[in-house]
């Protein structure tokens, strides 16, 4: 199932995305003569797994036999509606680096950016086994994101003062469910960064600045539930950056598998549902990675293969834009 939330006449609703049809469970309990309250929100969905699941697949196997049949009162054409975050307010926003190739390209650029592109080839050779080696390790680093600023699909992405170098970062992310079904379903991530802040904060405390502020981390525009995606690890990725950049990749390139992240973390502390777990950027989908960047302006369309498209707007330029770190570009 693709689970959504979305408004429409001025309502806000959770359901499903079903045939080109956004469908609220309100609508379909209705049409049912039924009543689950667990299908209320995306909060009580995954506080009542593995019954609303149940109860949800029983709804929307009805979907395509209404819709052939014209019956599609208390449907919405999903193009006509504002789709939501699946989860617009996170209990918590996770994120590993699981994609070596990214870190190793990430570093190559900042380095150049910071030292020139002599230093850029020394550093970086030293560095690209200890990527590879952190990656995979046991205890792999991650960091604490920003859950209090989520946005969905085409939604204005954040555009701090202080940077000149804005960026995106396609990623897998896993929505936490209960205990015994800990992984409730899967979404694209956009973790939205400010590069030229970063560099420093890598060899601190970690992301914060570059990471932390406003309108930075894109969710959507579905909650794919895991039986529709049967190896996370195969997907097929494609970022378009206006109608300048596309940009290629595959999830194959995680060191780890979704699984064994949930599991990481229960060995830490105890996941509640509704937690997003970023499971690392796709290699060769950022700018970071390319040296190439976004625009103001310009609409970025994120594309994983089974779990939809997410479209994100660049803003124009910020008043007061800081001196850069880097080159200045504006």
């Amino acid at each position: 199932m693709k689970l959504l939330n979305f408004l429409a006449d001025g309502q806000a609703h959770f359901g499903l995305a079903v045939d080109g049809y956004a469908v609220p469970f309100t609508a379909l309990q209705a049409h049912e003569r039924t009543s689950f309250p667990e299908l209320e929100s995306i909060y009580t969905y995954l506080e009542s797994l593995p019954e609303s699941f149940e109860h949800a697949s029983m709804l929307a196997d009805r979907v395509p036999g209404l819709i052939e049949l014209g019956d599609t009162q208390g449907m919405y054409p999903i193009i006509g509606v504002r789709i939501l975050p699946p989860i617009p307010k996170p209990a918590a926003l996770l994120d590993f680096a699981l994609t070596p190739r990214h870190l190793v390209n990430s570093m190559r650029t900042m380095l150049r950016h910071e030292f020139g592109s002599l230093a850029s080839r020394l550093v970086s050779s030293l560095l690209e086994k200890r990527m590879y080696r952190m990656s995979s390790s046991p205890t792999p680093p991650y960091y604490k994101g920003n859950h209090l600023s989520v946005i969905g699909d085409h939604d204005e992405i954040g555009w701090p003062s202080y940077t000149s170098y804005p960026d995106i970062e396609p990623e897998l992310a896993i929505l936490t469910g209960r205990p015994g079904h800990k992984i409730a379903g899967y979404m694209i991530f956009n973790d939205a960064s400010a590069r030229d802040v970063q560099f420093p904060e890598m060899f601190g405390s970690g992301p914060a600045r570059s990471k932390d502020f406003s309108k930075g981390n894109g969710l959507g525009p579905f909650l794919v539930t895991p039986d529709e995606i049967p190896d996370p690890l195969s997907l097929n990725v494609i970022a378009r950056v206006g109608e300048r950049f596309v940009w290629k990749g595959s999830t194959l390139e995680y060191a780890v598998r979704p699984e064994r992240v949930v599991d990481y973390f229960e060995g830490i502390f105890t996941l509640v549902p509704g937690v997003v777990l970023g499971m690392g950027t796709i290699p060769g989908c950022t700018g970071l990675d390319n040296d190439q960047w976004i625009e103001p302006g310009e609409i970025v369309e994120i594309m994983f293969e089974g779990l939809g498209t997410l479209h994100q707007k660049v803003p124009t330029v910020p008043a007061g834009l800081e001196k850069s770190r880097w080159e200045q570009r504006f």
